[in-house]
């Protein structure tokens, strides 16, 4: 056959990922369906949304754990749909179109003013530990780490007040002067961007110190200047905002620079004032380009993508989220708002569970089902519900594609 067809059909709720989108005009069906057909170099989704959604095509990765977002995550109203992909994206692969809705809805508040258990002093970054279960919160003005349960309970403290670089030191090697923000990483290890001793240092879960990570002592080249945002990405590199420097770093696990994006200056590639970074399943690099008032996005090997502005002013966090919606809280606006991941504001976020309004949220750390936004200002943590409400239908693509 000269020209041979795939085609697949399942009902289901659900959301999808492409290039080449058309509506239909057929009537809304009452439930979900997705039909798969492939010919030659294209694979075309046509599927039925009977509700207004976020819709995703989803596939995993053959031989990881990692999901594979091929269209999407995007907005979508009911009725029929047309998504092109190329084949060869498809091709031997299957996966789950997914259609869902997000509520968001605050529900309680961890701590108050003060350096005592549960107390923080204007906390500038959060991390949510995944495998430990655990927030991470660079308590700032306290010079220190705090561990905590999801539900607030106090696990331990790291760190404290200290200059702790070559022949400053005043204290233990382990002490902070204004840490900015910490990321959980692997081998129950985390690490902490050390503002004003400009390193990058290592602690593990049991308390114990494990020396700088970047920049090594032997390497002058590479001096920070205020290091801020960190995160690792699933492959546990490290990025790194390099605040005053106005670069966003890549750090492999060994401490050696890898490549770095920005730079200041006043082109779309450059960076004013950067504070927070966060990179997606697919390796795309999301920036909070505070001066600029823009979240500006980069793919994985550093070229500009585009930008997010929407209800922005100074982005201070940013957060990729389980599904690949984009969370960004703005210290101006006082509001936390989510995204599509081309920067549509879908929901927002701007008080807490008892009413009272948020002072200056400077960073996000994300579960499977809650959201912990860091309310600097008022100096805690507001534990945000994530309820998700999905219809997921799968699909299945031949392992080769005749032409």
């Amino acid at each position: 056959m000269n020209n041979w067809r795939a085609t697949f059909m399942v009902f289901l709720g659900t959301f999808i990922f492409c290039t080449g989108l058309q509506a239909g005009a057929q009537p809304v069906a009452s439930r979900m369906w997705v039909k798969l057909n492939i010919a030659s170099d294209t694979a075309e989704f046509k599927i039925n949304l009977p509700e207004t959604g976020v819709m995703a095509i989803i596939s995993s990765v053959p031989g990881r754990k990692q999901v594979d977002r091929l269209w999407g995550p995007a907005t979508m109203q009911a009725g029929t749909w047309k998504i092109s992909l190329p084949a060869s994206r498809i091709t031997g692969r299957s996966g789950t179109v997914e259609l869902f809705n997000l509520k968001l809805d605050p529900i309680s508040e961890i701590g108050t003013r003060g350096n005592g258990e549960r107390q923080f002093n204007a906390p500038q970054g959060l991390d949510y530990d995944q495998s430990r279960k655990e927030i991470l919160v660079a308590d700032t003005g306290n010079d220190r780490i705090v561990r905590l349960t999801p539900d607030g309970r106090q696990i331990a403290v790291h760190g404290g007040f200290g200059l702790s670089f070559g022949d400053r030191s005043e204290e233990r090697e382990d002490s902070l002067d204004d840490p900015y923000d910490v990321a959980a990483g692997g081998f129950s290890n985390f690490y902490v961007s050390d503002q004003n001793n400009r390193r990058i240092c290592i602690f593990d879960a049991y308390k114990s110190y494990r020396g700088n990570l970047f920049p090594k002592d032997s390497d002058r080249r590479n001096r920070l200047d205020r290091p801020r945002g960190l995160k690792i990405d699933p492959e546990n590199n490290i990025w790194l905002v390099d605040g005053r420097a106005d670069r966003v770093i890549k750090i492999s696990t060994s401490g050696d620079r890898l490549f770095e994006v920005g730079g200041f200056g006043f082109s779309t590639l450059q960076l004013k004032d950067p504070t927070q970074v966060d990179v997606n399943t697919s390796g795309e690099i999301f920036i909070a380009d505070r001066g600029k008032g823009r979240i500006v996005i980069f793919d994985r090997l550093g070229s500009y993508i585009g930008e997010m502005r929407d209800h922005l002013k100074t982005p201070t966090g940013v957060a990729v989220d389980p599904d690949g919606l984009i969370l960004v809280c703005d210290d101006t606006t006082g509001e936390m708002g989510l995204y599509t991941p081309k920067g549509m504001r879908i929901a927002c976020i701007d008080k807490a569970s008892d009413g009272s309004v948020l002072r200056r949220p400077s960073d996000i750390g994300v579960s499977e089902d809650r959201i912990f936004l860091l309310d600097s200002g008022n100096h805690r943590i507001v534990v945000i519900n994530r309820e998700k409400r999905t219809t997921a239908v799968p699909w299945q693509a031949p392992d080769t594609v005749l032409k």
